[in-house]
């Protein structure tokens, strides 16, 4: 029987992204099952985050948050307030924005425009929605939005490729190859 994961993520795109067959396929191979939850709904995204760990099931193995730092309500102090009351809680912060790990994809980079410049490590990448916006647009590929960037990397982002250019996407996947043996961690 798969184990059971609860992702938190706090935007549609990052649960696009997350439904993706790349993920589903990543955590299916090690023998996981994910549950998504989109916090942003309704309200404050902690206060979800915590409402929904209360009434969480304990059939949940881990809990991880997917919370990108540059959201307006990113509280540190607070997520660590709310960790410290549940024992099956992993944290995870991705760096700057998800779109970040889109970027670090080079080979799919490369295949949206062959001239595009190729940055070895995409966590320094101030405005990655900026940058991927400027790509498909030189690339005579249409302007894409937020989704439009989960929808197109969901189904192709090769996480071999990205997470050797990027840090907090190689925390967020080795954090299932290693069966979450490091719990409350962030970068």
């Amino acid at each position: 029987m798969a184990k059971l994961v609860q992702l938190f993520v706090e935007g549609k795109s990052d649960l696009t992204f997350f439904e993706g067959t790349k993920f589903k396929d990543f955590i299916f191979i090690l023998g996981y099952s994910v549950k998504i939850k989109n916090l942003r709904s309704k309200g404050n995204v902690l206060s979800n985050f915590e409402k929904f760990l209360k009434l969480q099931g304990k059939n949940i193995y881990a809990t991880i948050l997917v919370y990108d730092k540059d959201c307006y309500d990113f509280d540190s102090k607070r997520i660590e307030e709310i960790l410290k009351k549940y024992k099956n809680s992993f944290h995870y912060v991705a760096i700057q924005e998800l779109e970040a790990w889109f970027i670090a994809d080079h080979a799919e980079i490369k295949k949206i425009d062959n001239n595009a410049k190729i940055l070895k490590d995409t966590q320094g990448v101030t405005n990655p929605k900026v940058w991927l916006k400027d790509l498909f647009y030189k690339a005579g590929k249409g302007f894409k939005t937020e989704m439009g960037f989960a929808e197109h990397f969901a189904g192709k982002i090769n996480f071999a490729i990205a997470r050797q250019n990027n840090k907090s996407l190689d925390k967020f996947l080795s954090a299932f190859e290693n069966n979450f043996k490091s719990r409350n961690e962030k970068d």
